[in-house]
């Protein structure tokens, strides 16, 4: 450890002296103030948080992966290259319902996948970073 990392702590430790003292002081006669005192958290509720943080951070990632896939089906169906919504409007034979939902709609699907796309690649960008490692450059 430098230097500063020692007088650091030294500081910490004396800090710990300094409020321990105090509040010894503040307390009134015959209180024993060992009764105040708490025990360090055992290890392995470390390992135990750690692991259901884990158990929380994968289904989280499996979420988000359900997400992403459905994003991208609705993305496809929307306006994608064959059978999709813009493809089918796209070509409606002329003075038809479709032909109608065409010349008022196209451009409020185009705007629509535009930004949903970029939702959906908001979400890979969050599942990149998400600290399974196998999930980098997703």
């Amino acid at each position: 450890m430098n230097d500063f990392g020692k007088r650091f702590f030294k500081v910490l430790r004396e800090q710990d002296d300094m409020d321990r003292e105090a509040m010894e002081a503040s307390l009134d006669q015959g209180t024993d103030p060992a009764a105040f005192d708490t025990a360090p958290p055992p290890a392995n509720d470390a390992n135990e948080v750690a692991v259901a943080m884990a158990k929380q951070n994968t289904a989280m990632v499996n979420e988000l992966k359900g997400w992403i896939e459905s994003i991208e089906t609705f993305l496809e169906k929307l306006n994608g290259t064959e059978s999709s919504i813009q493809t089918v409007l796209a070509q409606a034979e002329a003075d038809t319902l479709f032909d109608k939902m065409k010349q008022s709609e196209q451009r409020k699907i185009a705007r629509v996948a535009t930004e949903l796309a970029a939702l959906n690649e908001s979400f890979k960008g969050f599942l990149a970073t998400s600290t399974n490692a196998s999930l980098r450059g997703v």
